[in-house]
């Protein structure tokens, strides 16, 4: 496993080798300096935060969103605010063809994009963050600047992905000012939450400015005895390099701690007799997580207008855990339990480097971005199901937890890899006719040691990936699309007999029309796309092992809409509607013309801000509502209906100068309703009661 590492020192050699000949220009420096601080002044500088544009990370380019062939939402840090949101999973509730927290109580961002599971499809600024099974993963949302969500394949940018479509993690970097903001925040179930943001920018630029960031939470949840701790921070430097060089690098920990349940068994429908919060494990058996990031990005501007640059990033994640779960079928009362023993620790190196260049033909604009993707990882995986007493639901009882029968352990060492070399080609005739044509080949290999028998699993593949698009831009407010692209994710997973599982696949035909209106205040998108998966892998009902079902297809509609109406309104809007999401192969041949689990026909939100000033100082409203369509989970025999549910979030706070005071109620009428179920369809979970939360911030 040399060949890694060895490129990796090599890419790092030369981007250090760039910044020694980077030629120091500071009086451009202070020219911009002024002009940026002119313009954060006036009110379209504040407008534009709310609205994005851009997606600079995923589209790795400065291309409009009004210009792009693909339906991309992005989550700025306005609009994060406006949601109050704890998790990744909440604040991706609400966009347009996703359904987020599926899955219950288990600590981890999950969710659905355009009905393919994609909770491992989670990128930080632009790398892959984990390629190994049983992701467990919760990033802190405190350190984000915006989300981005890309919907459908993305092969091509980002190497091995599923056809879904990806979300990616911006984080917050030091700016052009110096200032200083603090949040205390109290609500329901105990939260206790402070947060801090310290910006110094000693020449008003961002080159020399320095930030940290940092986060302390504690909150219960609506079931009895589970909690969840998150403590972050992470500092942040961009180095001044000259006119000709960037370099920012930014350090991460994360550390959570918190305990586990995914719901009550459904047990032919006898859950709705019992108590939302009844807890059937234990208090002392929970997880603790460590999560250490250190990342780089680079850029050197050429005089013959090339760009080069480069992006770094190294991730250790270690993971330890005895969550009590139910094991199998129960009859309530009386749950069946297993202690599911897990001691994860994965060490993630990513690297992405391009050349790009824009060439100016006249009529033609011709965009061309070259590069090589690298990733190595090393997950070393130890797990143990036990299985303990029973529980009853009537006579709970806590601290008298016997085994019964240790389970059989597995302790496997995973080594993952993979080089990707792609182009991406964008033609711009006219300004009016945007035509892309992409391509990418990967190159993988999986091995997986067994340190418990010696045996040996190793895959390699290779595959080429591709994407092709046509916009015609009728003006500045009408640019109609269609785009094809591919997609390829080598399988991490063993099966029963301890075989790797082959690649899965997919493609996506997309048709569309990207909005903008109101000074490009307003951005929005209206898409039709039909989606393939195939080879698609699960775990299976026993938990031990991977299987791969066969094929499932989506197809749907998509419109969402995000808008600065006047200093004073903004609103947030999105419906969702997939009328086939369904498996049309499986190993079981009852399951084949089923609908795919969580996937709702219908979906919507409406989330609108009020404030009361043109100056957005002194008082604002705002509310939302959250709409859920009717779904369905099943796995075998077992088979969950979910009903049709409609939430109503409500919001009012005082915007001062160096101050301001928000309170927040989500599910204001305390509707009941069940987020989903676990995979198997054996536990149902019930949905988040109304939560209170008040914010008290300081600005300085």
């Amino acid at each position: 496993m040399q060949y890694p590492r060895s490129t990796l020192s090599f890419s790092i050699l030369v981007a250090l080798s760039s910044i020694t000949h980077a030629e120091v220009s500071p009086e451009p420096l202070n020219t911009e300096a002024q002009q940026l601080q002119t313009i954060t002044v006036k009110a379209p500088k504040q407008e534009a935060k709310y609205v994005a544009t851009k997606a600079q990370a995923v589209l790795r380019t400065d291309a409009p969103l009004f210009e792009t062939a693909q339906a991309i939402s992005v989550l700025t840090q306005q609009q994060l605010e406006q949601k109050q949101v704890q998790t990744v999973a909440e604040a991706l509730d609400g966009v347009a063809g996703v359904t987020s927290g599926q899955y219950g109580r288990r600590g981890w961002d999950d969710f659905v994009i355009r009905g393919q599971i994609s909770s491992s499809q989670t990128y930080i600024d632009g790398l892959r963050i984990q390629t190994s099974d049983n992701v467990l993963r919760s990033e802190d949302i405190s350190g984000l600047e915006s989300i981005e969500v890309v919907k459908g394949p993305t092969s091509v940018g980002f190497g091995l992905s599923l056809p879904g479509g990806m979300v990616n993690l911006t984080t917050k970097r030091p700016h052009a000012s110096t200032e200083a903001k603090g949040t205390l925040s109290v609500g329901s179930y105990g939260l206790k939450e402070g947060t801090f943001d310290l910006n110094y920018a000693p020449n008003d630029t961002e080159k020399g400015a320095f930030r940290l960031v940092g986060r302390v939470s504690d909150q219960d949840d609506p079931t009895d005895q589970v909690f969840f701790k998150n403590y972050y921070i992470a500092p942040s430097y961009n180095f001044d390099l000259g006119e000709k060089d960037e370099l920012s690098v930014i350090a991460s920990y994360q550390h959570r701690n918190y305990l586990r349940q995914q719901g009550i068994p459904f047990s032919n429908g006898e859950y709705i007799n019992y108590s939302h919060n009844l807890f059937f494990g234990d208090p002392d058996y929970g997880y603790d997580v460590d999560v250490y990031r250190l990342g780089a990005n680079y850029a050197h501007y050429f005089d013959n207008d090339w760009i080069f640059k480069q992006n770094f990033a190294v991730t250790q994640t270690n993971t330890v855990g005895n969550s009590i779960l139910a094991s199998g079928r129960s009859s309530l009362p009386i749950i069946k339990r297993a202690i599911n023993n897990q001691d994860k620790q994965d060490v993630n190196y990513a690297l992405d480097t391009n050349l790009q260049r824009k060439f100016d033909f006249g009529a033609v604009q011709y965009d061309l971005m070259a590069g090589l993707d690298l990733m190595h990882e090393r997950s070393d995986y130890y797990r143990r199901t036990d299985t303990i007493n029973d529980f009853n639901l009537n006579a709970p009882n806590y601290g008298d937890v016997v085994i019964k029968k240790p389970g059989t352990p597995s302790h496997e060492m995973t080594y993952s890899q993979y080089a990707g070399a792609y182009i991406r080609n964008t033609l711009s005739i006219d300004d009016t006719w945007i035509i892309g044509l992409s391509g990418r080949h990967d190159w993988t290999q999986v091995e997986i040691n067994n340190l418990l028998n010696g045996s040996n699993q190793k895959n390699s593949d290779n595959a080429f990936t591709g994407s092709a698009s046509v916009m015609y831009r009728i003006n500045d407010m009408f640019a109609p699309y269609m785009s094809y692209s591919t997609s390829f994710m080598p399988v991490t997973d063993s099966g029963e007999d301890g075989r790797l599982l082959n690649p899965e696949k997919g493609q996506q035909t997309e048709i569309g029309v990207k909005l903008q209106a109101l000074d490009q205040r307003l951005q929005g998108y209206v898409a039709y796309y039909d989606l393939t998966r195939k080879n698609v892998t699960e775990t299976d009902s026993s938990g031990n092992f991977s299987i791969q079902t066969g094929e499932q297809k989506t197809k749907g509609y998509e419109a969402e809409l995000a808008a600065t109406l006047n200093p004073q309104w903004k609103v947030l809007a999105s419906y969702s509607y997939i009328p086939t999401a369904e498996v049309t192969e499986s190993l079981t041949a009852s399951e084949i013309g089923k609908r795919t689990n969580h996937v709702a026909k219908n979906a919507a939100s409406l989330s609108t801000q009020y404030y009361f000033s043109p100056d957005q100082l002194g008082w604002r409203v705002g509310a939302g509502m959250r709409y859920q369509g009717a779904r369905t989970a099943q796995r075998g025999t077992d088979y969950v209906d979910l009903p049709t549910y409609v939430l109503f979030d409500v919001n009012a706070g005082y915007e001062a100068k160096d101050w301001s005071a928000g309170l927040s109620l989500k599910n204001l009428f305390d509707r009941e309703y069940l987020a989903g179920t676990t995979p198997n369809a054996q536990l149902v979970n019930w949905g988040d009661p109304r939560m209170l939360r008040f914010n008290l911030s300081f600005k300085y």
